[in-house]
């Protein structure tokens, strides 16, 4: 097996590594650094010996390789190189392996996890690479879950984790930021109907009546942050919801603005795009990042002079995302802002990006959109 071309995913901790053979259509092979590898490929075992490997996910021709995010990618892919060997034509980051200055600790990218009874939210645990922090929840929310657990037959089998959008930045505050918005977001009311449809349902909430509803634009003039956003979450968007959008994301309350600006990002519309170009240039991070990934989403070539923007970011996560989506989505535009960016940007896994971008352009490449999107659409046609 020989490494043909090395390429980025939406996760800097990620990378689908396309190699020269193929697996049967049927065939996928997903290891964690936890398993047992002793049936393991002789090369998925090499591989697992390099410091810093945490998941392999093999399928079609390429794997798909996550990292402990203290790991540097500029240690890690001269080692997985020399275990996969490459073919004659493979020149991807050489050079950027060669002399890269080390990056921080971590990316910043928090995952988000909420663990549920029945729809009522119990705690809030953080993951950062390997690091994890759990976060208690008010204890008028313990006191909904026991109340509606008569109406549980197992109440162990029927709590969950329920995966998040990742947020970026501090664990601390975002798990702080997370617990406020979930405060807000179910109030004892809503808490109150959480448990008379698990008694009334037997536990089966999938019957309840819808949770969303239309929003009053009228409702973002509350001076209370906290009813402002428990309104905006239970907005099911629409185009209709424009105004409402636009009034939200220029809120004073960043929880407010990311949460707008993720449902615009839903519209799928080329609508939701000037709204989108303004969170571009939020003052927080966590909503440039969120429009970022919106924009990346959406996939309009339209957006490609504001995503070039991006690259001069003060913060690497955004920079990052932009690179990413001109590298998903770029054309010869942004060949002089890639090479500008190039030659000034810091971090490796920026400049990664960067110089993966421009080779794709460079040579004439046709853009394939997210690699996730690729690797789904591989899977399915194989």
């Amino acid at each position: 097996m020989k490494i043909v071309s090395i390429e980025p995913t939406p996760s800097p901790h990620s990378m689908k590594i396309n190699v020269n053979e193929t697996l049967p259509p049927d065939e996928t092979y997903n290891y964690s650094n936890k398993d047992d590898l002793a049936q393991a490929p002789e090369y998925v075992q090499k591989l697992f010996a390099l410091d810093g490997v945490k998941n392999i996910y093999r399928v079609v021709d390429f794997i798909a390789l996550a990292r402990n995010p203290k790991t540097p990618w500029e240690e890690l892919l001269p080692k997985v190189r020399n275990v996969l060997g490459t073919n004659e034509a493979f020149n991807q980051t050489d050079e950027l392996s060669a002399d890269a200055e080390a990056p921080s600790e971590t990316f910043g990218e928090v995952h988000v996890f909420i663990h549920t009874f029945l729809g009522i939210p119990m705690q809030v645990k953080l993951e950062e690479g390997d690091k994890e922090e759990r976060y208690g929840l008010p204890e008028r929310f313990s006191k909904a879950v026991m109340e509606a657990s008569p109406a549980s037959e197992n109440v162990i089998m029927d709590r969950k984790w329920e995966e998040q959008h990742p947020r970026y930045g501090n664990m601390d505050e975002i798990g702080q930021d997370v617990i406020e918005e979930l405060k807000a977001s179910y109030n004892q009311e809503r808490l109150d109907t959480l448990v008379k449809l698990a008694l009334q349902t037997d536990g089966n909430t999938s019957k309840a009546t819808n949770y969303y509803q239309h929003v009053p634009i009228e409702k973002l003039d509350n001076p209370d942050w906290r009813e402002r956003y428990a309104a905006l979450d239970r907005l099911d968007p629409t185009l209709d919801d424009l105004a409402l959008l636009e009034k939200a994301i220029h809120d004073e309350k960043a929880s407010i603005r990311r949460l707008a600006t993720a449902y615009l990002g839903m519209l799928e519309d080329k609508a939701a795009l000037p709204l989108l170009y303004e969170a571009l240039a939020d003052k927080a991070v966590n909503v440039r990042r969120t429009a970022g990934d919106c924009i990346s989403d959406l996939g309009f070539t339209e957006a490609i002079p504001n995503m070039i923007e991006t690259l001069k970011d003060k913060s690497r996560i955004v920079r990052w995302r932009g690179a990413m989506y001109l590298y998903e989505a770029g054309d010869e535009s942004a060949i002089p802002a890639l090479e500008e960016a190039s030659a000034e940007e810091p971090e490796f896994e920026v400049r990664m990006q960067i110089q993966l971008a421009l080779e794709r352009i460079q040579g004439g490449e046709k853009a394939k959109g997210s690699v996730w999107h690729q690797m789904t659409q591989a899977a399915k046609s194989k």
